[in-house]
């Protein structure tokens, strides 16, 4: 008991409170201290990843993908949550929230997102491989779509306009975006023209007459008179007997082709085409010339006003000039030969014939004249040598007029005036219609030519040249 006692009496003893409870409290006040340092100091920072700039998504070619924010406190990445969503395929602005939270600390920041339409549309055209516009029309529509990417139909939304040949497109979407297209206008005229033929279709004209043109027009539904453009393709020769096709042809502005045709018949002398003169007619004929004495022919014709008929070779004497003379004073002009060479112009019907043409292509250069009268060499007995039997038929085919005489005044043989005169006044006798064949290249035939003029005045005769149409005279007699 004494010792419990003892004990309780003398208790060990305590430590002093006091100081201890100060160190303590100095120790909460640091660490509150340090806590309330360490507090204050924390900061939450959050950040957009990407940047702040808004992110543009265009429609129809991007998908929106989210880059989010980084938040951090003191360095410490703390969780971010987004508010909000993109439909990138819907256009418009939409904002995203990025919100952080840490202890009693949060924050936000947002980001905006465009959804954009930078298409533009598409116009497609339709096109006709037959259709074509008419030069001078507006053009036909052949019909288009538009398209667009977000919008979709907007066809009814395009505008059209016509301008220099060309369609100008255009169509605009919601977006602003703008599409052109430019249709070239395919013009075309698939209708011929017409050409109309004045006068017959059919012609027909006598060997050595003139063939007029009696003429066409032509027009065209887009160029309208287009009679300018008309070609003839095809001849007439008038000295040839034959059937000529003239086809007249024209072409528009667009290809199309139109054509007619006129046949020309023109026939051989015929004869009924002979026309038999009234009363007695001496046809006064000189062969072989020019030569010098004709000039003084000439003026012994002109002194009686007496036309007469010349059968001209190729003499180079004063050719021009008295070719020309011959015809100036209402003279009848002919072919006889180039060269009066019988072995050459007979040899053959083609060496007959060169020999022919070369002499009218003589005459008409010198005078402008394409004769059809002629006279063989040696007369058209001469024609009928072998190998030359349809020779004179042949020319007659061909529109020539070819004269023998009823009269030969032997002025070749003789050479003396007096003996011609007596011989074509004799030879003349009583006949109504005579050709009287002469040489001018003689001077005593010339000298003879006004006796014989008076002689046949005084007995009634009229003295005219040879035409086509004069009487024949196919043999010597």
């Amino acid at each position: 008991m004494e010792n419990k006692r003892r004990r309780r009496q003398s208790p060990k003893p305590m430590q002093p409170r006091k100081p201890v409870l100060i160190a303590a409290a100095a120790a909460v006040a640091v660490a509150l201290i340090i806590i309330l340092i360490y507090c204050l100091n924390l900061k939450l920072d959050i950040r957009l990843n990407g940047g702040d700039a808004p992110i543009v998504v265009v429609h129809g070619k991007d998908t929106y993908q989210e880059q989010g924010a980084t938040a951090t406190v003191n360095g410490k990445v703390v969780d971010v949550t987004i508010e909000g969503e993109v439909d990138h395929m819907k256009l418009g602005v939409y904002k995203l929230t990025y919100r952080a939270e840490y202890l009693w600390l949060s924050a936000s920041v947002q980001r905006e997102v465009h959804v954009v339409d930078s298409t533009a549309p598409i116009i497609i055209l339709n096109e006709d491989p037959e259709h074509f516009t008419k030069p001078g029309e507006p053009y036909e529509e052949e019909g288009f779509t538009a398209v667009d990417d977000y919008d979709g139909d907007i066809t009814d939304k395009v505008e059209s306009y016509e301008q220099n040949g060309k369609v100008i497109y255009q169509v605009t979407d919601s977006s602003g975006n703008e599409t052109t297209v430019v249709r070239q206008i395919k013009y075309a005229d698939i209708v011929a023209p017409e050409i109309v033929l004045k006068g017959d279709s059919s012609i027909t004209i006598k060997a050595g007459n003139t063939y007029t043109e009696p003429g066409y027009t032509a027009t065209d539904n887009v160029d309208g008179d287009i009679t300018a453009r008309v070609q003839i393709e095809g001849t007439v020769d008038t000295y040839r007997a034959g059937t000529y096709k003239l086809v007249y042809k024209v072409t528009d502005s667009f290809g199309n082709t139109a054509e007619a045709t006129r046949t020309v018949i023109v026939k051989p002398i015929q004869q009924s085409d002979i026309v038999k003169p009234d009363g007695k007619v001496i046809y006064l004929t000189f062969d072989d010339g020019p030569g010098v004495h004709t000039q003084r022919l000439l003026d012994i014709l002109a002194k009686y006003n007496v036309k007469a008929t010349f059968f001209v070779v190729n003499t180079d004497y004063y050719m021009h000039t008295l070719l020309n003379n011959i015809v100036d004073g209402g003279h009848s002009i002919g072919m006889h030969s180039v060269t009066h060479e019988y072995d050459e112009i007979y040899a053959n019907e083609e060496a007959f014939l060169n020999d022919l043409y070369g002499m009218q292509a003589i005459i008409e250069k010198h005078t402008g004249v394409k004769s059809m009268l002629m006279r063989f060499p040696g007369g058209s007995l001469n024609a009928n040598r072998p190998g030359l039997e349809n020779l004179t038929k042949k020319l007659k085919d061909l529109g020539f007029r070819y004269f023998d005489w009823h009269v030969d005044s032997d002025d070749w043989k003789d050479k003396n005036t007096e003996m011609a005169v007596n011989k074509i006044i004799e030879r003349i006798g009583n006949r109504d219609n005579v050709i009287v064949l002469q040489h001018d290249i003689y001077g005593t035939s010339v000298d003879a030519v006004e006796e014989v003029i008076i002689w046949g005045l005084q007995n009634g005769y009229t003295f005219l040249p040879l035409t086509t149409s004069s009487p024949a005279c196919e043999q010597v007699s």
